[in-house]
């Protein structure tokens, strides 16, 4: 078995910028938070002092499953969401490859979440991210993944900023190879 090394996420000082000027380019027909969509949940991301991004969200009870209680899909879709955004923020455009939820308490709609999100890791094309949704303070839902990054134009100065693009075969490989030893929240 070969041995990856994961390297921290500080090889991109992740800035404001770069996230808003990524997204613009890269993701504005997001569902979720895209500026070109009617209907779409209209998640507004910030960058944090800690290099993660953060929203937030009023949860509105069209978005319920059980009467009360938002969609558990549309936690997946806020957690998601994040994390592409914190990517953004380093200048890396990525499609997700593998996500992990846990469910911890039921959100209730008509009531604000937060959701936040930080890359944790990266090796080569793979990045490694976490993820949470918060309500009145608590924890209702976390998530680690692993996104694949894609060669892309840089959103500023028109370059490449991913410097590898994953070959069809290596994918897999690459994701079941790299694993960090720890992915507590964010």
């Amino acid at each position: 078995m070969r041995s990856i090394t994961m390297m921290t996420a500080t090889a991109i000082v992740p800035t404001e910028e770069l996230r808003r000027a990524t997204h613009r380019r890269m993701h504005r027909h997001c569902f979720a938070c895209g500026d070109a969509t009617g209907d779409g949940l209209g998640l507004r991301f910030r960058l944090g002092g800690d290099g993660g991004v953060r929203a937030e969200w009023d949860c509105p009870a069209r978005y319920r499953s059980y009467d009360g209680i938002l969609h558990g899909g549309l936690i997946a879709t806020l957690l998601d969401c994040a994390m592409v955004q914190a990517l953004f923020a380093h200048g890396i455009v990525a499609h997700t490859a593998e996500l992990n939820l846990r469910y911890r308490r039921p959100v209730s709609t008509g009531v604000a979440v937060t959701v936040s999100a930080r890359l944790r890791a990266r090796c080569g094309v793979l990045c490694v991210l976490v993820a949470e949704v918060r309500q009145q303070g608590a924890v209702c839902a976390t998530a680690q993944a692993k996104f694949m990054a894609r060669r892309t134009e840089d959103p500023v100065a028109g370059e490449s900023t991913n410097e590898q693009q994953p070959t069809k075969g290596k994918i897999h490989e690459s994701v079941s190879h790299c694993r960090p030893t720890s992915l507590a929240g964010p």
